[in-house]
């Protein structure tokens, strides 16, 4: 189960991972075009799509770039 700061949109992982919005959104394309690697993520609970922003996880993001860059643990 994940906590509030457990997950969090795009925009918010940038900051935290200090990467661009666009380098995460390139990796998104690359696991929605495979349709078995994102079913998984999905199923999993490391991703989730809410109107038109996604959600990403802690877990998610560390698999796809390692540790965070910056602790926002007032967020």
């Amino acid at each position: 189960m994940y906590t509030l700061n457990d997950v969090m949109t795009v925009k918010e992982a940038s900051k935290r991972w200090g990467i661009s919005s666009d380098t995460i959104h390139s990796r998104m394309r690359t696991i929605t075009n495979d349709e078995t690697k994102f079913e998984a993520a999905m199923e999993a609970g490391l991703l989730k799509k809410s109107h038109n922003t996604w959600i990403l996880t802690t877990t998610l993001m560390k698999m796809w770039f390692g540790s965070e860059v910056q602790k926002n643990d007032n967020e």
